[in-house]
């Protein structure tokens, strides 16, 4: 008798043109080629040899260096927040002595008037000495023209060397606090959403609704879509259960979205079930009811990943869209007219990085962007191997539209 095979198929949302799909495959390959010290051709010197840059990089940016860290002020900075205040850019992280999520683990923020040049940062949540083992996360920074809130995520921390990862972490004791200043120096706790939710990874932002959303994970029900009343950040949120796809994980609610012109809430989420490929879902009733996400084919190395639109009308997803696992190094701006299909990108940072105190779960890249559109300017908070905290400020305006023209030419 003759063997049986089952034949399994899956629904897939193509997002890039056929021009940027093409770019970012070569992009990838000559990347991998190069790590190898695989040559492809007698002239090719892999991703740095060709010219013009097989990805361009923005025309105007100014790249400043938010936070250096080291042995003595915490050689772990990560998750990075970045709002607009009272007239000044705050961006806040968590601080850490050497480990991710490890003992001691506090939230700084700093301030600037240009997003170039930074004060030196304030301590907004800090380990107390009855609570030494414990860890403060910065997940997600939101203002109103009256406060600053931080919401942090708070866990005990464990000491069993022979534990590997994430597994450190107590995840019993983890909840989530948001924490209020009416000057955006001095923080104080001012509500708590209590051990329901596990992850925040990006702050709420308004609907076209005036409603309140962002992702999440639950503690015990997965992913889940917060859906707030209105726009006050201090009231109980609903939560919209999602379901994860077959062999996709979403367990730290690192997810981004954008409302399209139509109505249409488009959300991206990054997999953890190594699929190296973002999943994308949505909503066309304001946040109430989601479709089931699907694999997208923008790539991913498995990192966070923000998107939103710009002043001109653009919309952007910022990632490490190479789908090699963990690389990390190239961070992407993509950039589409209409939200469903992404027909341009260029390279944010791909400088040459290496940490310089390896810790746990530390790892090379620029990596965990949070964005902040501010007229012309878009704002890229990020860090560079869980170490140093980085910002880009890129002017908007020199980044040229393709029109139909130039489509069809580069298309050609």
């Amino acid at each position: 008798m003759a063997a049986e095979y089952t034949t399994r198929t899956r629904e897939e949302a193509k997002l890039l043109s056929p021009r940027v799909a093409g770019i970012l495959s070569e992009y990838h390959w000559r990347r991998v080629f190069q790590q190898f010290e695989c040559l492809m051709s007698d002239s090719d010197h892999g991703t740095k040899g060709v010219e013009p840059p097989i990805i361009p990089y923005i025309p105007a940016a100014r790249r400043s260096i938010v936070y250096y860290g080291n042995g003595e002020n915490g050689s772990y900075n990560h998750h990075n927040q970045i709002a607009r205040f009272k007239g000044l850019y705050r961006f806040a992280w968590s601080n850490g002595l050497r480990n991710e999520e490890d003992a001691g683990q506090r939230v700084l923020i700093a301030s600037s008037p240009d997003g170039r040049v930074w004060s030196d940062p304030d301590v907004v949540v800090d380990i107390d000495e009855s609570a030494s083992e414990w860890a403060h996360n910065c997940v997600a920074m939101h203002a109103t023209e009256d406060m600053l809130y931080i919401v942090v995520m708070t866990e005990e921390t464990e000491h069993d060397e022979s534990a590997v990862g994430m597994r450190r972490i107590n995840p019993e004791t983890a909840y989530v606090d948001l924490y209020g200043s009416a000057d955006g120096v001095h923080f104080e706790k001012v509500f708590s959403y209590g051990s329901d939710i596990k992850w925040i990874f990006e702050a709420p932002r308004l609907t076209e609704e005036g409603r309140l959303l962002c992702v999440c994970t639950t503690r015990s029900q997965g992913p889940a879509i917060l859906l707030w009343p209105g726009d006050d950040l201090l009231a109980q949120p609903e939560f919209i259960r999602v379901p994860e796809p077959e062999g996709a994980s979403f367990p730290y609610g690192e997810s981004t979205w954008y409302q399209l012109d139509s109505g249409r809430i488009v959300v991206f989420w990054r997999d953890e079930g190594a699929s190296c490929r973002v999943y994308v879902n949505h909503s066309d009733d304001g946040g109430r009811t989601w479709s089931t996400p699907v694999l997208s084919d923008i790539p991913d190395s498995m990192s966070r990943l923000y998107a939103g639109r710009l002043s001109d009308g653009r919309y952007y997803l910022v990632n490490n869209a190479i789908p090699t696992l963990l690389d990390r190094r190239p961070l992407m701006l993509l950039l589409s007219d209409d939200g469903v299909q992404f027909d341009d990108v260029y390279m944010v940072n791909d400088s040459p990085v290496e940490m310089r105190r390896k810790g746990l779960l530390k790892i090379n890249g620029h990596q965990y962007p949070c964005c902040l559109v501010d007229g012309d300017r878009l704002l890229v908070a990020y860090d560079a191997n869980k170490e140093d905290i980085m910002c880009e400020v890129i002017d908007t305006t020199s980044i040229p539209r393709r029109t139909p023209d130039t489509a069809k030419e580069e298309d050609a």
